[in-house]
């Protein structure tokens, strides 16, 4: 035979995604892809081609997570493939929202070239909503329309359209989100969703723009509804629940299912990455190799890369080593065949030099305390629309009519009464709202975040003015990030100068920032088990029910503004 590999790889358990079974063999490759995979020894005539034994080790797939965000790992593209490579992610499709939504085409360019020079297998998914929702609701400082979206599709690895968030919006509540989802259908892009309260004829009618996958928080009932409906399910740590996976478990098809990351902060990086999702879904009672071809065949199936996510003849040689199917970090990480990580520690990850960084807009200030009144020139007791944490686990919020005592337009909170006071300001200046909400767990001093999503405007909470004002000001002076102060003073920083969103630091070191902040966030009342997505999840201006902008209180189902104080 004329084909010689350059490697061989012998007394191996190969995981067989496609008939989900492991078997023993052995395989070969040649460049960076897959040439033998056999069951048994290899034949003789191979025996000068440098081996690796692996001893009965077993092999899968590298880990592919079809749908995630690289910023919400507080981290530029090359230290997040720093840090997710030695936990088994070989590829994935980062949809760079939070970045476009800061600095716009330039800004998704930025993410692209700088993902696209590292050892990761990054394909890109361009973001579809920038804004998230409308000028109308909030103050923006990017808007793409179609003509933005063709040009971004021609970018290189381009895989999808973003996730269509404002499925109100699709539904035709915005003139300019069916045009856009109409430029990358004709292109035969693939359109990702996001659908948490869309059933029957409302979910057909948004699907039928083309939509094909959902990651939003999921049920059974969702689960089948949408199979039914052809949507890709994405489940992500949230759905991860012994109900889903006893659901899925029971489908005849499982090729639907897969499992994504969406949101990992740099802190749960310590756990892992997309091996965090998979001991969930094990934990959950889902299958061994279920959960693995849910995460290495069936993603890259579904973003269109049919030579990545399996152990298979001209597949790409991404691959990992395990000493057990339910035992992570693996043993072993090839990228293209080449070890990039053994036991957890990168052994070849190279960190290519960062494209410079277009302009983007700034955090604004300097702030005063009179930037946090309630409401200039207002004194005496007033009812307020209220924004009301429902729980500590979760971003859904309700709405309440409260009474809130104001005093030369700031407001008066008491003892005890669970009100906490959340500014916005604009990125771009100018405008600007302050409002109350209820449960948040803030019972004293303030914090600030530049990360506020979408549109990641400057998000203060607090129940003390001028603790307000010191956060509000560090993040301005600082260029951005997320800085808590005790009502003293400053307390914790994590400065994010990179769009004033990331970090070019390593993410040992942002991860310790980050442990800080929700420490602090702790110290001043929150209970959330993450604090810090809780926080910056309160600008959100698509997420159940009632969100803050710089210009009110969001009723996010409506897409309609809510004045602070109702009229006397």
């Amino acid at each position: 035979m004329s084909a010689t590999p350059d490697r061989l790889f012998i007394n191996a358990r190969i995981v067989d995604v496609f008939r989900l079974r492991v078997f023993e063999g052995w395989f070969a490759t040649r460049g960076e892809r897959f040439l033998f995979v056999e069951e048994g020894q290899p034949p003789a005539w191979l025996g000068d081609v440098p081996a690796t034994d692996l001893a009965g080790a077993f092999v899968a797939p590298g880990l592919v997570d079809a749908h995630m965000h690289i910023e919400s790992s507080l981290l530029t593209p090359r230290r997040f493939a720093e840090a997710v490579i030695p936990h088994g992610t070989t590829a994935l499709l980062a949809d760079a929202h939070e970045v476009a939504n800061v600095a716009g085409e330039r800004g998704v360019a930025w993410m692209v070239e700088a993902g696209n020079r590292t050892p990761l297998r990054v394909y890109h998914a361009i973001p579809s909503c920038v804004p998230a929702t409308s000028p109308e609701i909030e103050s923006t400082t990017e808007v793409f329309g179609a003509a933005e979206i063709e040009r971004l599709l021609r970018l290189p690895r381009v895989a999808a359209l973003g996730e269509v968030m404002d499925y109100r919006g699709l539904l035709g509540q915005s003139p300019r989100l069916p045009p856009l989802v109409a430029a990358a259908r004709a292109t035969g892009t693939r359109i990702e969703g996001h659908i948490p309260t869309l059933t029957g004829t409302e979910l057909s009618e948004y699907l039928a723009h083309g939509v094909q996958s959902d990651h939003t928080l999921t049920f059974p009932a969702k689960i089948l509804e949408q199979l039914s409906k052809g949507v890709t399910v994405m489940l992500q740590a949230k759905s991860l629940t012994p109900e889903n996976i006893a659901c899925v478990n029971g489908l005849a098809d499982r090729s639907g299912i897969v499992i994504v990351t969406d949101d990992t902060e740099p802190n749960l990086l310590r756990e892992g990455h997309v091996t965090r999702m998979l001991k969930l879904a094990l934990q959950a009672g889902m299958p061994p190799l279920e959960a693995l071809a849910s995460a290495s065949l069936r993603p890259a199936r579904y973003m269109g890369v049919h030579d990545l996510g399996a152990i298979a003849p001209g597949y790409l040689a991404d691959f990992i080593v395990l000493d057990a199917l339910d035992q992570y970090p693996p043993a072993q990480v090839w990228v293209g065949a080449r070890k990039m990580a053994e036991r957890g520690v990168a052994t070849a990850v190279p960190l290519p030099v960062p494209p410079p960084l277009p302009d983007f807009p700034r955090v604004p200030g300097p702030f005063t305390a009179a930037d946090f009144k309630l409401a200039p020139g207002v004194t005496g007791t007033r009812r307020a629309n209220v924004v009301q944490v429902v729980n500590q686990t979760n971003s859904i919020t309700r709405h309440a009519v409260r009474e809130v005592k104001v005093s030369d337009g700031y407001a008066v909170l008491e003892p005890g009464d669970g009100l906490s006071m959340v500014a916005v300001f604009a990125r771009e200046g100018g405008a600007r709202s302050v409002g109350v909400i209820a449960n948040a767990g803030i019972d004293s001093g303030a914090a600030a975040t530049s990360l506020a999503h979408d549109s990641h405007n400057l998000l203060v909470v607090g129940r003390d003015v001028e603790a307000m004002c010191r956060a509000a000001n560090a993040a301005h002076t600082r260029g951005g990030g997320v800085f808590v102060d005790d009502g003293r003073g400053i307390v914790a920083e994590l400065p994010l100068p990179v769009f004033s969103l990331i970090s070019d630091d390593e993410v040992g070191r942002v991860s310790d920032g980050l442990d800080a902040i929700e420490v602090a966030l702790r110290g001043l009342g929150m209970k959330s088990q993450r604090p810090f997505l809780q926080l910056s999840l309160l600008a959100l201006s698509v997420s159940p029910y009632y969100k803050f902008s710089d210009k009110g209180v969001v009723d996010t189902e409506a897409r309609a503004l809510l004045p602070v104080l109702l009229p006397a």
